[in-house]
C-alpha cells in the first residue's frame, strides 16, 4: 500500500513539470489526455464567446420599432455599434452548442447528464420563453429591442452556454485554455483602455472608424466617437459594463496567478491584473470598484492560509496595488472619492413641485403640497389668457413680468411658478418651476391638454407612482429614481413578465417632470439598472426566484467546498476563482443590468464552475481519504 502511494506521488511530481500551475493532478490524467484529443474542437464555441464576441463592434442601421409611441422619437432608422452583432453571434454560437450536444448524445451515444442544479435553470428558461410568447411586444422579445438586444433567444442561449460549459470543460488543458483566453483579452482591453483614458481612443481614430463602419457608410473626415469623454468603455458599450466585466474576470486571474509556475505567464497575469484594475478605475464605475473590493475580501476569507504562507510576496504586492489606486485616483481628480460622495450625499433633496399632469380641461400641479390647475385660452399671434385656479376653484393672483414676457404667480402658496406663450410655436404655452420649463398645447384632435415633449411630439404627462426610494431618487447616481418608479410596476408580473427586452414599454416614460429633474430628460429609459429588477420586470418574479435558486445552489456548494482551504489541484483552484468571480458579478448586478456584452462570459464561467465543483468535490474527498490512510 505504501509503495503504491509512493509511486503515485512520483508520477504526480513528474507530471507537474509539464504543468503551468502548481498542484497535483488526478489519477485520471492519462484518461484526460485522451479526452483532450477527442474534445479539443468542443472548445471552439468557448473561444468564440470569450475571444471574439467581446470585440465585435460594427455599425448596423435598423428600425427600432418605437415610432408608434409618442414618448419616443418619430424615426424608423437608428444606428447601433455594440449590441446587434454580439446578440446574433451569441445566439448562433448557442445553436452550434446545441448541435454539438445533440451529436454527442445521439451520434456518439454518450450519456448527457442533468444534475439537480440545472432544474431551476430549466424553469427560468421555460418562463422566459413563455414571457416572450405572451409579450407586450413580441418583436422586441424575439428579435431584441433598441439599446438592449437581449432577446429570449439570447436568454435561452445563456442557459445553453452554462450547460455546454458544464458538459465539455473537463480537463486541465481546457482550464488552462480558458485562463489563457481571459488573460489575453484582459491585456488587449488594457491597451485599448489606455488609449481611451488618455483621450486618444483607438476606436475614434481613422483606422478605428474604418474598422467599425461598413465602407458604404464611411464619410471622408468622419470619425466614431461615443459620448464617454476620457472614460474607459472598451468595446462593452458603456463604462458601467466595464465595471461588471472587471468584477467578474479580475478575481479569476488574481487567484490563478497565485498558482502559476511559468514566469512568463506570471508576468503576463500580473500585467493583466494591473490593467483590469486600471480599466475599472478609468471606467468610473463605482459598482465595479465595490464588486472588486468584495471579491478581494472573499479571496482573503477563502485563501488566508495560503496568503499567510506567502506573506512576503502578498504584502508588497498589496502595498503596490494600494499605492497604484491612490495615484490613479489622484490623476483622475479624486474620481473614486467623488463617486462615493455622489452615492452617499445629497440623497434626499427637497422639491417643491411634486406632480404635474395633463388633464382634459387643464394642467394640474402639486406645489408645496398645494394643488394648482392651469387653463390656457389661446388668442393667436403669440398671445393668450391663463386661468390659474387653486383646489377650491378660486383664481390665483398673478402679474405680468415685462422683462421676461411671462406671467408670475403672486400667491405665496405657488411662488416660483410662471407661465408664458411660446412665440415660435402656435398654440403652445409653457409652465416654469424650479428652473425647468415644460411646454403644453390643447390644439389637439381631442381638444385636451398635451405635453409637447423634447421630440416635439404631443404626449400626456403623468406623474408616476413611486415606492421604496421615495425621496432618495438621487441614490446611486439617480438609480433610486429608476428603481422607485419600476417597483410599482412589478405587482402585475408575478408569474410572467412583460417579455424579454420590453422594459422600455412598461416603465412610465411619460413621467416627464422627473425625467428632467433626475437627468434623464434627453433619453428613454430602456433598462432598470438592476439585474434583479430586470428579470422580475421582463420574465416575472417566479423566473427571478428560479435564477436566484440556481445561483444559491451553486453558491452553497462552492462555499462548502472551498472554505476548507485545500487548493492542491487546478480544479479546486479554478473552481474557487470562478466562484469568487461570480460573486463580483452578482454584486454589480445590484446596480447594473444583464447585457449581451458581459452576460455570455458570466454564464460560460458559472457552467464551468459547476463542472469544477464536481471535480473538486471528488478530489477533496480523495485527498481526505489518503490523509486518513496515512494516519
Amino acid at each position: 500500500m505504501s509503495n503504491k502511494r509512493t509511486d503515485q506521488k512520483t508520477q504526480h511530481t513528474q507530471r507537474n513539470k509539464d504543468s503551468q500551475y502548481k498542484g497535483q493532478k488526478t489519477n485520471s490524467s492519462k484518461r484526460n489526455i485522451k479526452q483532450e484529443e477527442k474534445t479539443s474542437y468542443y472548445m471552439i464555441p468557448i473561444f468564440i464567446l470569450l475571444c471574439i464576441v467581446p470585440f465585435l463592434i460594427r455599425m448596423k442601421n435598423y428600425n427600432p420599432n418605437i415610432a408608434e409611441y409618442n414618448w419616443a422619437p418619430n424615426i424608423d432608422n437608428t444606428t447601433d455599434y455594440f449590441l446587434f452583432y454580439k446578440h446574433w453571434f451569441v445566439i448562433i454560437t448557442a445553436a452550434i452548442m446545441i448541435i454539438i450536444i445533440a451529436y454527442k448524445a445521439y451520434k456518439r451515444q454518450e450519456k448527457i447528464k442533468l444534475i439537480p442544479i440545472f432544474v431551476p435553470l430549466c424553469l427560468y428558461a421555460i418562463l422566459s420563453l413563455l414571457s416572450a410568447i405572451f409579450s407586450v411586444k413580441p418583436i422586441f422579445s424575439f428579435l431584441g429591442s433598441f439599446d438592449q438586444f437581449e432577446s429570449v433567444f439570447a436568454l435561452l442561449g445563456y442557459c445553453i452556454i452554462a450547460y455546454y460549459s458544464f458538459l465539455f470543460i473537463k480537463t486541465e488543458r481546457n482550464i488552462t485554455q480558458i485562463i489563457y483566453f481571459l488573460t489575453a483579452i484582459a491585456l488587449i482591453f488594457t491597451i485599448l483602455g489606455i488609449t481611451q483614458f488618455s483621450g486618444h481612443d483607438f476606436l475614434s481614430s481613422g483606422v478605428g472608424y474604418r474598422l467599425v463602419t461598413p465602407p458604404k457608410y464611411q464619410v471622408e473626415g468622419a470619425y466614431f466617437r461615443p459620448n464617454f469623454a476620457n472614460s474607459i468603455y472598451l468595446t462593452l458599450y458603456n463604462p458601467n459594463y466595464v465595471g461588471v466585466y472587471v468584477s467578474l474576470i479580475t478575481p479569476i486571474i488574481a487567484i490563478m496567478t497565485f498558482f502559476i509556475r511559468n514566469k512568463r505567464l506570471l508576468i503576463l497575469s500580473l500585467m493583466a491584473l494591473v490593467g483590469l484594475i486600471f480599466c475599472a478605475i478609468g471606467s468610473k464605475s463605482l459598482a465595479g470598484i465595490i464588486g472588486l473590493v468584495i471579491a478581494f475580501i472573499c479571496i482573503l476569507l477563502f485563501m488566508w492560509r495560503y496568503l499567510l504562507k506567502w506573506f512576503k510576496i502578498v504584502i508588497p504586492v498589496a502595498v503596490v496595488a494600494i499605492i497604484g489606486v491612490v495615484i490613479i485616483n489622484a490623476v483622475t481628480d479624486n474620481m473614486l472619492i467623488n463617486k462615493v460622495k455622489e452615492v452617499v450625499q445629497g440623497s434626499k433633496p427637497k422639491y417643491e413641485l411634486t406632480a404635474m399632469d395633463t388633464n382634459d380641461d387643464n394642467v394640474s400641479l402639486i406645489y408645496k403640497g398645494n394643488k394648482l390647475y392651469v387653463q390656457y385660452i389661446g388668442s393667436g399671434e403669440g398671445a393668450g389668457t391663463f386661468l390659474p385656479q387653486d383646489e377650491s376653484g378660486q383664481l390665483v393672483s398673478c402679474s405680468y413680468d415685462e422683462a421676461t414676457n411671462t406671467i408670475r404667480v403672486n400667491d405665496d402658496r405657488f411662488a416660483g411658478i410662471s407661465f408664458g406663450v411660446d412665440q415660435e410655436r402656435n398654440g403652445v404655452f409653457f409652465i416654469e418651476a424650479e428652473g425647468f420649463r415644460w411646454s403644453f398645447s390643447k390644439l389637439t384632435e381631442d381638444g385636451t391638454y398635451y405635453h409637447v415633449n423634447r421630440m416635439g411630439r404631443l404626449d400626456k404627462m403623468v406623474t408616476a407612482p413611486s415606492a421604496v426610494f421615495n425621496g432618495y431618487e438621487w441614490f446611486a447616481t439617480a438609480r433610486g429614481y429608476i428603481w422607485s418608479r419600476t417597483i410599482p410596476t412589478l405587482k402585475d408580473k408575478i408569474i410572467l413578465g412583460s417579455g424579454p427586452d420590453t422594459f422600455v414599454l412598461t416603465f412610465p416614460q411619460q413621467d416627464y417632470i422627473n425625467f428632467e429633474r433626475y437627468g434623464y430628460g434627453n433619453g428613454i429609459m430602456t433598462k432598470p439598472h438592476s439585474l434583479y429588477l430586470q428579470i422580475w420586470s421582463q420574465t416575472g418574479l417566479i423566473s427571478l426566484l428560479a435564477f436566484l435558486t440556481f445561483y444559491l445552489m451553486y453558491f452553497i456548494t462552492s462555499f462548502r467546498l472551498y472554505i476548507k482551504g485545500r487548493f492542491h489541484n487546478i480544479y479546486v483552484q479554478m473552481g474557487l476563482a470562478i466562484f469568487i468571480g461570480t460573486i463580483g458579478y452578482m454584486v454589480t448586478g445590484l446596480t447594473n443590468d444583464s447585457s449581451i456584452t458581459t452576460a455570455p462570459m458570466f454564464w460560460l464561467l458559472i457552467g464551468t464552475g459547476i463542472a469544477m465543483n464536481q471535480k473538486a468535490k471528488q478530489l477533496i474527498l480523495e485527498e481526505a481519504s489518503e490523509n486518513d490512510d496515512s494516519k
